[in-house]
């Protein structure tokens, strides 16, 4: 959609995270460890903890909750395999940490702020032979059969993952994290046979190394040094390798979505089009095409199957986000010099009530029983279909892909004023939102159309420019005076 490429890009600086307190700074596995300091990411799943013990490999753990300044873990069972040992049984180790978000924090805890992780309690091999499972040698005997196990010395039991690691290497053709690699090819590739996320990214390895193949034209990637979807690399999954407007991580939700098949035949993030050109065919494929170019993308297509694009659902104009930035005209392309040019113009948003949003894999987000694109957010008579999907372009009315009318799924005073859920009254605190703006002149006519030439709603509007419409006009109206009905 044309006006899209006017919405503005959020580029905030980013910064790096800090730690300032770490608590409780004794705890076991399957504990919970909160971390409060500055500079974290907001929401579940977008801020990393990083554990590290000297001379073993970092453990990546999303945050399941966090704000800007404090961050909730569950320290995870995979950390049980890194613990020092006492006489083959598991002790109580001191874990250096560091945040991730966009960017690691400088440096690794000091002494003073590293937690001493426990084993769980329970856990096997933690009290000796009571309770534990597994081999244990037997006094006079040859021992135990783990290597380094002097004869007598009751051996501690090994993990499932522990198992999986030992077996890794002589079962090559065996999938054993159930994550799209073959044991073989996740030890070539430096991955994790056994964790079927090895950089704690919330997206399996074998999706992002698929996805890298997809998109290095069939060259094996290797995740220990290329810029691929890296499955080494817990920094990528907001990342669009394949430039069709949707990230990695929105990308495997689809695939996920659409049954998780190995090899990836529907939302690769190497591929715009995953499975290949989809010409468009039906009226309902028209409506989702975007460009109007003739075929669906990955972002063009309509997972759910609720009549909206999945990028109007995830980032365009079945957002609020989108709705509450994009720039109209900025600035105005018809000023003259001599007068000056008129500044950027965004919309105010409707501030009196939420709004919920769609979801691009649940074809009935709200559970009313009206698909998606029929509904109504703001229930204002307009569908999401005619707001979101179809909006407002400088695409001329006719093609399929725009509507001549001031269109807005988050505004019920837009395109129609007289809507039932449009407000009465406007904030004393705020600046007012569209209509009541100074965007709609006296006399317009109902509903409120949207000059697609010029991109700016200021531009008076006449009757004329919808008279392609199929819909019925009501009006005039002043748009201040009198009582909407």
């Amino acid at each position: 959609m044309a006006a899209s490429v006017l919405a503005p890009t959020a580029a905030n600086a980013a910064t790096y995270p800090k730690v300032s307190s770490v608590a409780p700074l004794k705890l076991a596995v399957g504990d919970l460890l909160t971390i409060k300091g500055s500079g974290f990411r907001a929401g579940a799943w977008k801020t990393t903890v990083v554990f590290q013990r000297d001379g073993k490999p970092a453990v990546f753990v999303k945050a399941r909750s966090a704000s800007a300044t404090k961050i909730t873990v569950r320290l995870p069972e995979k950390l049980g395999v890194f613990l020092r040992t006492s006489n083959l049984v598991p002790v109580a180790t001191k874990f250096k940490l560091r945040v991730l978000t966009t960017r690691f924090s400088r440096t690794w805890t000091s002494d003073r702020l590293s937690p001493s992780v426990a084993p769980r309690a329970g856990a096997p091999g933690t009290t000796g032979i009571t309770g534990t499972t597994g081999i244990t040698g037997t006094a006079g005997g040859t021992g135990s059969s783990l290597t380094g196990t002097p004869a007598g010395t009751p051996a501690a039991a090994l993990s499932a993952y522990q198992v999986c690691e030992r077996d890794a290497a002589s079962s090559p053709d065996v999938d054993a994290d159930g994550d799209g690699l073959t044991n073989a090819v996740e030890l070539a590739a430096k991955t994790d046979p056994c964790l079927a996320d090895t950089d704690g990214d919330g997206i399996v390895d074998g999706y992002e190394y698929f996805s890298a193949v997809d998109l290095n034209g069939n060259a094996v990637p290797y995740p220990g040094k290329r810029p691929w979807p890296n499955p080494l690399d817990p920094t990528d999954s907001n990342f669009d390798f394949d430039g069709d407007g949707l990230t990695m991580s929105q990308e495997y939700q689809l695939w996920q979505f659409t049954g998780a098949h190995f090899p990836l035949t529907a939302y690769s993030d190497g591929k715009q089009a995953t499975a290949g050109s989809h010409p468009v065919t039906t009226p309902a494929e028209h409506n989702l095409d975007l460009d109007g170019n003739g075929y669906l993308t990955d972002d063009e297509l309509d997972a759910d199957n609720d009549g909206l694009s999945n990028m109007v659902e995830y980032n365009s104009t079945g957002t609020q986000v989108w709705w509450n930035s994009v720039k109209w005209y900025r600035p105005h392309p018809d000023s003259p010099p001599s007068a000056g040019s008129k500044p950027d113009y965004t919309e105010k948003p409707y501030s009196i009530r939420a709004f919920s949003q769609t979801s691009p894999v649940d074809a009935d987000t709200d559970g009313d029983g009206i698909p998606d694109g029929a509904d109504d957010q703001d229930n204002d008579g307009w569908s999401n279909f005619w707001e979101m999907q179809i909006g407002r372009t400088r695409v001329p009315y006719g093609s399929g892909l725009s509507t001549p009318y001031r269109v807005h799924p988050f505004n019920p005073c837009l395109p129609d004023p007289h809507a039932l859920t449009c407000s009465r009254w406007l904030p004393l605190d705020s600046d007012p939102w569209p209509p009541f703006d100074g965007t709609q002149q006296i006399g317009d006519a109902l509903p409120f159309g949207f000059d697609y030439a010029s991109m700016d709603p200021s531009v008076v509007y006449t009757g004329s420019m919808a008279s392609e419409s199929p819909l019925t006009f009501v009006g005039p109206w002043d748009g201040r005076h009198g009582n909407p009905n």
